[in-house]
């Protein structure tokens, strides 16, 4: 198998996903952004990840150009958020930002997962914590939050990390087909 692992990640947590399932994978990572067609000329197996940024997927767009490019390869996507991976409705979510920019045609057929970020606000970009700000002041006009919401709330402004390497093995097994 000739594989590659893409990613999309502004503050490192997809990064260090990514890597890990290189690693797994025996393949290289590298930023979606740097990535060319004809760098996935000779590839036959395509993981790519993204952080979940305020309703968007990092750099998904050029990962989405280069698959319609590439539709007849193996690809295999996962996403990296707050969200937790457990419900349906981060999968289910994570499946609708990725088939926003897919061909109808491939709506369905490709394997997704969710993994758990993190996130430390200390490090935010200036949009970032402009949207956070955003969210938090939705969240706390709720009549009713989640529990996830509660969640966000009560970190809002520090540093929370749920990084579990182990929790992609999922991701590395369908890169297998095992």
């Amino acid at each position: 198998m000739q594989a590659i692992v893409l990613y999309g990640s502004h503050y490192g947590t997809t990064k260090a996903y990514a890597e890990y399932i290189a690693g797994a994978l025996g393949c290289p990572a590298a930023a979606a952004q740097d990535v060319t067609r004809r760098d996935l000329e000779a590839i036959d197996t395509v993981v790519f990840g993204g952080g979940v940024y305020a309703g968007s997927i990092a750099e998904w767009s050029k990962a989405a150009r280069l698959y319609e490019e590439n539709d007849k390869k193996k690809w295999v996507l996962f996403v990296c958020g707050l969200a937790d991976p457990a419900k349906q409705k981060a999968q289910s979510e994570a499946r609708a930002l990725f088939e926003k920019k897919l061909p109808a045609t491939a709506a369905g057929t490709l394997p997704v997962f969710c993994l758990r970020g993190g996130i430390d606000y200390a490090r935010l970009n200036v949009k970032h914590r402009a949207m956070m700000a955003m969210l938090i002041g939705f969240l706390k006009r709720k009549k009713d939050p989640s529990e996830e919401d509660r969640q966000l709330l009560a970190t809002y402004g520090g540093r929370v990390d749920f990084l579990d390497l182990a929790s992609a093995q999922p991701v590395i097994d369908a890169a297998k087909g095992t």
